[in-house]
């Protein structure tokens, strides 16, 4: 069983519930501080003046004494199962030395007493060894267990000497390293047997532990990217299914295979939007497997990976649109995006502009555009759903953007202003486990961006990590508090004096991020920490 967000959940709120006393960030109505809801919608907003008329017809009275309420934040790029292993499992990503990581192998491997590991998150950039484990090192530090350890772009990973063992063909493909590390070909073969690894019980509790770690940072919604490739057809058919069934953020799934292999026809029998998200074109900056015009700094042998064609990118996208459904793709290289862009106009040619813009077809990360592809975007009426961690991480002087390519290149990714001034839906998210889930972090990364140039405001942060979400999905009615619109909302411990002009929380380097008090979806509280209670 699926359901779209459109549709909506088999729970739902029933009560009717005053808000009092609020900070409410609503453009619409400047001035509220009180607001209605009527089981899953937004009933009302006004004054507390104004409320004092509805305290007698609802069941809840929640003075709130100034604390803020907003939209809920959606998430435009999530890998649940991937998330939720890290959670509860083997988090590289926190290691500071490649010693500090074997430490934490060696660890989960006698924690798990021989049982197969998967972890996340290492970093050789970060690292003062400046380099990454090798297998026989993870082999060592495992005592022999079967591991797959994946690069925080997750567009390579090592691999022990028994994981490979498990791939007879593994040597024959592009991509396979002698010293355990794995990219492109070789790399999805690796992670393809690794994620066979995960039983149905430990898929279900990595889902429910990433609905509820995402409801706690006021995360209402939330964009799976799943595909052969990266998940399941079973993977992402059961996190639908848990979305229906569970309160919890909602979710829409989108299936990441060409249609030459079946990818439109699989996508629509699993109720997906698109078949589209990680379609990979390309790979990631860190792993040098980004498709790239000139080649990498570091390694100068090498531009890169290109694993579609332009021929092969029109025939999905006619595909996807005789069918109803979004395309979208994984695109990072300005090389991949040459690919991309050349594609989607040949593809306008033939099937109509209108048609083609009314799909609102996506790029995922986005990360090396130039002024034609910005351009060739607005003109196509296409989103960008990007990553602002991806710059706080990254791209500072020194980090693995300037690491990878030089200043010059690292000077221009990212570029959230141009797109915005462009016209370009500018749709934000995690691509979780390769950032953390935080939303306000990431409106954050993107008021502070370290090119000044690509710096936005902070309402037009919030707009892209909320109600762009929603119409980045083909959703225009949602993401915004006014009366009609679906009760999906956070209360947050912030205060008046703690918010800015823009009534946004302000966040300063110095300042905390906001907390959620309670996260409201349809009407439904997913997470509440007990602070909030009705008179």
């Amino acid at each position: 069983m699926t359901s779209t967000p459109e549709s909506g959940p088999a729970w739902k709120g029933r009560k009717r519930v005053l808000l009092t006393g609020a900070a409410i960030y609503s453009p619409d109505h400047p001035m509220a501080t009180s607001m209605l809801l009527d089981g899953d919608h937004i009933a009302w907003l006004g004054t507390d003046e104004q409320a004092d008329g509805y305290r007698h017809s609802v069941d809840e009275v929640v003075v709130l004494h100034g604390a803020l309420v907003t939209p809920g934040f959606v998430d435009a790029h999530v890998h649940a199962t991937s998330t939720g292993l890290t959670l509860g499992g083997l988090d590289l990503s926190r290691a500071d030395s490649l010693t500090e990581a074997l430490a934490l192998v060696e660890a989960a491997a006698r924690a798990s007493r021989g049982a197969p590991l998967i972890g996340h998150g290492w970093d050789e950039t970060r690292w003062p060894e400046g380099r990454p484990p090798t297998g026989q090192e993870i082999d060592r530090a495992s005592w022999g267990s079967l591991v797959y350890l994946s690069r925080i772009d997750v567009h390579s990973a090592v691999v022990s000497s028994t994981l490979l063992a498990a791939v007879p063909s593994v040597r024959t493909l592009d991509g396979f390293g002698t010293d355990g590390v794995v990219s492109r070909e070789a790399h999805h073969a690796c992670r393809a047997v690794a994620l066979r690894m995960i039983g149905a019980a430990q898929q279900q509790r990595a889902h429910l532990a990433t609905r509820a770690h995402a409801a706690s940072l006021g995360i209402v919604a939330m964009h799976e990217m799943a595909g052969p490739a990266i998940s399941s057809a079973d993977d992402l058919r059961a996190l639908l299914a848990l979305s229906v069934e569970v309160p919890g953020p909602l979710v829409t799934g989108y299936w990441g295979e060409i249609s030459s292999a079946g990818g439109v026809e699989q996508a629509r029998e699993l109720g997906a939007v698109g078949a589209a998200g990680d379609l990979f074109i390309d790979g990631a900056i860190g792993s040098r497997t980004a498709c790239l015009r000139h080649s990498y700094l570091d390694q100068e042998q090498t531009s890169g990976a290109q694993y579609l064609t332009e021929a092969q990118v029109v025939d999905h996208v006619r595909a996807c649109v005789a069918a109803g459904l979004q395309s979208g793709f994984h695109v990072i290289g300005d090389r991949a995006t040459d690919i991309i862009m050349s594609a989607m106009a040949m593809a306008a040619e033939s099937i109509g502009i209108e048609l083609l813009r009314s799909g609102r077809h996506r790029l995922e990360h986005a990360e090396m555009l130039d002024d034609g592809h910005i351009e060739q975007m607005a003109r196509l009426g296409m989103t960008a759903s990007m990553q602002p961690m991806f710059d706080g991480l990254w791209g500072s002087a020194g980090g693995m953007y300037e690491q990878r390519l030089g200043s010059e290149r690292a000077g221009s990714m990212n570029r959230f202003a141009d797109l915005a001034r462009s016209g370009v839906l500018l749709a934000f998210g995690s691509d979780s486990p390769v950032t953390d889930i935080g939303p306000w972090q990431a409106v954050r990364a993107a008021v502070r961006h370290h090119n000044p140039a690509q710096r936005v405001s902070s309402d037009s942060a919030f707009e892209a990590h909320t109600s762009a979400g929603w119409r980045a999905v083909g959703i225009d009615t949602t993401g915004r508090l006014i009366a009609g619109a679906p009760a999906h909302y956070v209360i947050w411990d912030t205060k008046s004096e703690d918010l800015g002009p823009d009534r946004l929380p302000r966040l300063s380097p110095d300042r905390e991020l906001p907390r959620s008090l309670r996260t409201v979806v349809s009407g439904v509280a997913v997470h509440d920490t007990g602070e909030v209670a009705a008179q």
